[in-house]
């Protein structure tokens, strides 16, 4: 079924066209829920409630204005982040000002890994670096919209992406050691 059909199901609650259309994205929205939750149960938790937000403004997209997937990943990162500040009280807190700042290149390693070895390196990042590394390196925000969406400065997202690289190398190297052992 083309999509723009089964969207228009979905808009009349059409209940088989929204369970084909979850069907449809839901893996890959679950991996960007992933991305910003280690916990799996809120990662189900953003999924769902994005999927509620989904359905209820399904309505409100417009093809010629705009790319599906880009905006239900859009919904998905909103979710989280809600989530995240829901829980946190603040969504991140600049614990480490006094480290020094590094400019570190995405590690060489990061190209050569699967996806899950990748979601599985950076789940052990602090939820600060996760997610502004996240936010630009896999869905491709600049500083300052990280800064905005985030209620950070700039140079906070720049520097939480720099340690955030420094940190995936270091793991990624231990990682290597490991496996060599």
């Amino acid at each position: 079924m083309e999509i723009q059909k089964l969207i228009s199901n979905c808009i009349k609650n059409d209940r088989k066209s929204q369970k084909d259309f979850y069907l449809l994205t839901a893996d890959r929205l679950m991996n960007v829920s992933r991305r910003y939750s280690n916990d799996i149960n809120d990662a189900k938790d953003i999924l769902q409630n994005a999927f509620i937000k989904i359905f209820k403004n399904l309505n409100k997209f417009d093809f010629d204005k705009g790319n599906l997937d880009s905006w239900l990943t859009k919904i998905v990162i909103n979710e989280a982040l809600q989530l995240i500040r829901k829980k946190k009280g603040q969504m991140v807190k600049d614990k480490i000002m006094k480290e020094e700042f590094e400019e570190l290149s995405t590690p060489e390693i990061l190209s050569r890994l699967q996806a899950e070895d990748v979601l599985n390196v950076t789940a052990q990042l602090p939820e600060g670096y996760r997610i502004v590394f996240n936010m630009n390196i896999v869905e491709g925000y600049n500083h300052k919209e990280i800064a905005e969406a985030l209620g950070i400065t700039e140079s906070t997202s720049r520097s939480q992406l720099t340690r955030a690289k420094k940190l995936l190398k270091k793991l990624l190297i231990e990682q290597k050691n490991a496996e060599l052992c």
